[in-house]
């Protein structure tokens, strides 16, 4: 996953994610976001299976991919 995106675009998407995403949960993918990456940019998604947040950002797009990263890591 290869992309360029101004900083704040990415922090306002990672910070709609901080609320929903638990520190401590029984269980581990539910403390990832998902970054999936298209030719219109990043979305940023993440639930703890009763609330979701998906938001999508404006990138250059220079390979497309899907991740999980922790939601809780410095960027």
């Amino acid at each position: 996953m290869e992309f360029t995106i101004e900083r704040d675009e990415l922090l306002q998407g990672l910070y709609l994610t901080q609320g929903i995403v638990e520190r401590r949960t029984t269980i581990p993918i539910l403390a990832n976001v998902l970054l999936e990456s298209d030719a219109d940019g990043i979305t940023i998604a993440a639930t703890d299976q009763e609330v979701g947040v998906r938001r999508k950002c404006d990138a250059k797009v220079d390979r497309k991919s899907t991740r999980l990263n922790s939601s809780h890591a410095n960027i």
